[in-house]
């Protein structure tokens, strides 16, 4: 054998050699580039999510302040405007064109414009201005109710930098409001009358009535002579009765006009009083104000003033009784102990203008002399016919 180191012998083989100190570094450095990239691309996929949200979030506010009915501003921090939404165009006629860069009070009356100012200087305190009602000033001149609410809008540094306002259209609850305070009036209203017409009721007509019974009582113990005065008061009382039984079918009656038929026929009656030396007796019989046209009821006022009228001039009377009617036609009958109607008052003075006006409505009036004496005048109007 050769020796190893003589120049005919094959090399030895050689021992592996470790890597190079510089391709470890290169190979770490290789790693956490990779690793950084990774980071990076995971934050850029959160970020983006992030983004997506936001925008998403802005969409979905962007379509509530397009879509409301309530008129939402966006004001500048000396409180001009800035954005408009289509409600508030809706609801007040001014384009978003037209009204940005605007004073908002240009949209207030200036009872408003105080409350809308006072709400302003709560937020500069640092206060939270509490909602309020006033007036605003369409873009036509009418003025429309509102509901109004103002808050701060501050930047990230929490530096105020402008208003927002909603400002909401509150008409009809204010008319809902003004009907339910209106009903609960009534209510308390009829409460009291009901709680009348028991008193007169229960208290007075039995009052009256028992006078009567007391009086008729001692009528009956005096000679036949002296009895002519206690008839004519128990006849008085029973007249009393029957007005004051009248009284209590009104105070019964809701939602009745002030000046009801019923109310009207006495008031001329009572009117008459001074004329005639007396009060007359009113008795009704029926549903008199119920559906009863405004020109007829007018008609039933003349022909009784007239009738209480010759009544005082002519008649010469000592009692006049009044009764009015109401069924399928309206009746008034008006009677009185006098002279009786002479041969031509039917077709005379007023009365002939009287009866020209109840042809047309296709009733009668009747002047005619009562057996006992006096005079009866009878007016009948069929309540079916339709006014001319």
């Amino acid at each position: 054998m050769g020796n190893p180191g003589s120049p005919g012998a094959p090399p030895a083989p050689r021992e592996p050699s470790s890597p190079e100190p510089g391709s470890a570094h290169q190979a770490r450095l290789i790693a956490e580039l990779r690793e950084e990239l990774e980071d990076t691309n995971r934050g850029l996929i959160a970020l983006h999510t992030e983004l997506e949200n936001a925008r998403l979030a802005e969409a979905r506010l962007a379509a509530i302040v397009a879509s409301s009915d309530d008129a939402m501003l966006a004001l500048d921090a000396d409180c001009r405007v800035r954005t408009w939404n289509p409600g508030a165009r809706r609801l007040l006629g001014h384009s978003e064109r037209d009204i940005a860069g605007q004073p908002v009070d240009l949209l207030m009356p200036d009872a408003a414009r105080g409350a809308f100012l006072a709400a302003v200087e709560q937020i500069r305190a640092g206060l939270r201005a509490e909602p309020h009602q006033c007036r605003w000033r369409r873009a036509d001149g009418t003025e429309v109710d509102m509901a109004v609410v103002v808050w701060a809008m501050r930047d990230g540094d929490g530096t105020l930098i402008g208003y927002c306002a909603t400002a909401r259209d509150i008409t009809h609850q204010l008319a809902a409001q003004a009907e339910l305070a209106a009903a609960r009036a009534e209510r308390e209203v009829m409460a009291e009358r009901d709680r009348i017409a028991r008193d007169l009721h229960d208290m007075v007509i039995r009052r009256v009535f028992g006078a009567g019974l007391v009086l008729q009582s001692a009528a009956a113990r005096l000679p036949a002579g002296e009895t002519d005065r206690i008839h004519t008061v128990i006849d008085e009382l029973d007249a009393t009765i029957r007005e004051l039984r009248t009284t209590i079918f009104e105070l019964h009656q809701p939602g009745q006009k002030a000046a009801s038929l019923r109310a009207q026929v006495l008031g001329e009656t009572a009117a008459a009083h001074g004329r005639l030396g007396f009060a007359p007796a009113v008795e009704f019989h029926g549903p008199v104000d119920a559906s009863l046209p405004d020109a007829t009821a007018a008609q039933l006022l003349a022909v009784l003033r007239e009738a209480l009228s010759n009544a005082a001039r002519h008649a010469r009377a000592t009692a006049v009784h009044v009764r009015v009617q109401s069924g399928a036609d309206l009746l008034l009958d008006v009677t009185d102990d006098g002279r009786g109607p002479g041969p031509s008052a039917p077709g005379r003075g007023g009365l002939a203008e009287l009866r020209r006006r109840t042809d047309r409505l296709g009733g009668t009036l009747d002047l005619t002399a009562r057996p006992e004496g006096g005079t009866r005048l009878c007016w009948r109007i069929p309540l079916g016919r339709a006014e001319p």
